[in-house]
């Protein structure tokens, strides 16, 4: 993970011109003018926003990010929503394989699956992640099809109509609202391996060649307490036994492993974008001083972690837009190479936005890419911004609304 990148831009442009990506990925150079990016606002005001947390339990695994031996690279025990984020690259010289196995802790358990988004193995670390954050909102894009959308609707208007003293939280799960989600129910003794979705497999997991990451995050309910094991290991172990016999591996230099609580996030934007057409509105998110990021424990040694990045947060970023000028949304990858992807919700439409829409940002920190046009004609339109920080991407990020002159 890149989170400090902001603060070290010129030696990773260095590294990027050289024609080398950061973390392993290898791109062929460019610009931000050739890729028809803008340049950021010279000027613009910030945007005024409450922030709501709530969500699921999620289990951060990136430490170690280079996996040099077999072990057990995070473990621990979830009940109702959790969140599983991970982020893992073969740092030997052999082929290994990454699983993630769930097993119930004492009774018959029944799991219920909501959004999944797991990458390919890839030595493009960026092409991997990306490919699981499309797979991820692609999933919520069709569970938000099959939800009840007078019931969302709503709920979206109580949040936008709430005021200050207001303490309903927002509900983003699909556990109550579809009804034919897929489910797993396992006895006490037997497991699942979800990359696979191979069932009291002994050999199932996903292979990685050397230097090849595997990044993905998943979304689920449990009934009843089961115990999530992240492993890598040799391609013939018995998972379910090295689950349990594996040494556990130390975190490297950057603590990024973790339990924590309430791993989404909402920021409402108190008043709706009205702008003049040459004004520019702005909001910074997942910043290095960011107050929201999540705070937990590492369960194996008991220290006290940061999510720094809130990587598997999902960010849903509520706002209207009003006027007469068309008003474009646009990222800016302030902390330097990034490459994503989310969903936009508005006018009753929903579309996967990839982020940026044309190629990859190289670390300059002042390129936008506009991936959304509103047109509120005179009137006003609400919309629903839905992203997470990608693995192997760099933060923070900032989100510009500028007005194209009619």
């Amino acid at each position: 993970m890149n989170w400090l990148s902001f603060f070290k831009l010129p030696s990773r442009i260095a590294a990027v011109l050289a024609g080398v990506g950061m973390l392993g990925g290898v791109f062929a150079p460019s610009s931000a003018e050739a890729g028809g990016y803008r340049k950021v606002p010279e000027k613009y005001q910030d945007v005024d926003v409450r922030v709501l947390q709530n969500g699921p339990t999620l289990l951060f695994s990136d430490s170690p990010e280079m996996v040099y031996e077999n072990g057990i690279l995070y473990k621990d025990i979830v009940e109702g929503e959790g969140r599983v984020f991970f982020h893992h690259v073969n740092g030997t010289g052999n082929t290994k394989k990454l699983a993630v196995l769930m097993r119930p802790v004492n009774k018959l358990t029944t799991i219920t699956w909501g959004c999944r988004g797991i990458g390919d193995p890839d030595k493009q670390y960026y092409i991997s992640a990306q490919k699981g954050q499309r797979r991820y909102f692609n999933d919520y894009k069709e569970l938000l099809k099959k939800a009840h959308k007078n019931e969302l609707k709503e709920k979206r208007d109580k949040r936008r109509n709430s005021n200050e003293k207001n303490k309903e939280l927002p509900d983003y799960s699909f556990y109550q609202k579809v009804s034919d989600l897929p489910l797993t129910t396992l006895a006490k003794g037997e497991y699942l391996e979800v990359l696979s979705q191979g069932r009291n497999m002994q050999h199932a997991g996903t292979r990685l060649k050397p230097e090849q990451l595997l990044t993905g995050m998943f979304d689920f309910h449990a009934n009843h307490p089961v115990e999530i094991v992240i492993m890598m290991c040799d391609p013939e172990e018995d998972v379910a036994k090295f689950s349990k016999d594996g040494t556990v591996l130390p975190m490297d230099e950057h603590p990024l492993r973790g339990t924590y609580r309430n791993a989404d996030l909402t920021y409402i934007i108190k008043k709706p974008i009205q702008m003049k057409w040459y004004q520019a509105r702005a909001l910074c998110l997942a910043g290095s001083d960011d107050l929201y990021f999540l705070k937990g424990t590492d369960r194996i040694t008991g220290m006290q972690t940061v999510n720094h990045g809130n990587y598997g947060v999902v960010y849903h970023l509520i706002y209207s837009v009003a006027g007469e000028h068309p008003i474009r949304m646009g990222i800016n990858p302030w902390g330097g190479e990034f490459y994503g992807a989310g969903l936009m919700l508005s006018e009753e439409k929903t579309d996967i936005i990839s982020i940026p829409g044309k190629k990859i940002f190289f670390g300059k920190g002042d390129e936008v890419d506009d991936v959304f046009l509103h047109a509120p004609n005179h009137k006003r339109k609400d919309a629903e911004f839905i992203w997470s920080p990608p693995g192997a991407s760099n933060l923070p990020i900032r989100v510009f609304w500028t007005v194209n002159k009619l």
